[in-house]
């Protein structure tokens, strides 16, 4: 039995009418399934009450399967932090010192500026002596700001990296659990359109849906591009609105609005408790929570 998932997802266009849906992508990974067997190891990502499936390329699967996420950005920015902790900074760390002009000598001993001292070379030469130990004084205290503001900055840059390292750390933590033949083609492609960090605040601000965002915006590029194209709070909005319509569903099974079955109201002990194991694996599966789902379903298969 393979572990691999199937992604189907589905695009809500504002244009068409409720119940006019588009699919997320034509290359899918579908499981292998063997005779008289329940498939529910692997997990599609769809979007709420969507239950239209693309086709399947089960060929692709057999090429991709054993591949693992690359964790590119992970990578990335753990690299950035080693460097800061060598001492190489980023150049947007570096704080230059506002030092004062030096004050030059012929302002005080030229033929002009001696008028000034009634042309008394010894009050214009201290004149001189003062003004370039207080240049000197207001230099040392803008460089020592300078350090100091380098200082905090990097600290401030240094925690915001381990914070974003840990999010991506658990981005692709979830990616692997999906176990997406293509996912690192579609974070490719989806970083493409993202702007500059973007992928990183999705991964902070959606921890259990970052990677299921990612995949998507990286299969639907157009979508991506109109999303994007919209100003900040917009795309707040619609990010939040796609991460509550992404949702996981165990391969195979159909997503439905009818209700639920009633639990056995017989005194089978055994057939009450498949029916509570089953409610509790589709609440496992609405809530994209692959760690629980799994656990109940060998539960669910110890006792059939």
């Amino acid at each position: 039995m393979s572990d691999t998932t199937e992604i189907q997802q589905q695009v809500e266009d504002t244009s068409l009418s409720d119940n006019q849906t588009t699919s997320l992508t034509d290359e899918t990974v579908i499981d292998k399934t063997s005779d008289n067997h329940e498939q529910h190891d692997g997990f599609d990502i769809v979007l709420n009450n969507d239950e239209k499936k693309p086709e399947s390329k089960p060929n692709e699967n057999a090429k991709y399967a054993a591949r693992r996420v690359a964790r590119k950005r992970q990578y990335e920015i753990e690299q950035q932090m080693k460097a800061i902790e060598n001492g190489e900074l980023p150049e947007q760390l570096r704080v230059n010192p506002e030092l004062p002009d030096q004050p030059k000598i012929d302002d005080y001993l030229s033929d002009n500026a001696l008028e000034k001292y009634d042309y008394d070379t010894y009050k214009a030469q201290a004149a001189y002596q003062a003004a370039l130990q207080d240049w000197q004084m207001k230099s040392l205290d803008a460089r020592s700001k300078a350090v100091a503001d380098q200082g905090r900055r990097t600290q401030e840059y240094t925690q915001q990296s381990q914070e974003i390292a840990k999010a991506m750390r658990a981005h692709y933590d979830a990616a692997d659990k999906l176990n997406l033949a293509d996912f690192q083609e579609k974070e490719d492609a989806a970083l493409q359109i993202l702007p500059q960090g973007v992928d990183a605040a999705i991964a902070q601000n959606f921890p259990e849906k970052s990677a299921a965002i990612i995949y998507y915006l990286g299969s639907n590029p157009d979508k991506a591009r109109e999303i994007f194209s919209k100003n900040p709070v917009q795309v707040t909005i619609e990010l939040t609105r796609l991460a509550d319509r992404l949702t996981l569903k165990p391969r195979g099974k159909q997503i439905s609005n009818a209700p639920m079955t009633d639990e056995p109201l017989s005194g089978d002990v055994t057939a009450a408790n498949i029916s509570s194991l089953q409610k509790q694996m589709d609440e496992a599966s609405s809530q994209g929570d692959v760690d629980t789902y799994r656990k109940i379903k060998a539960k669910l298969q110890g006792i059939r």
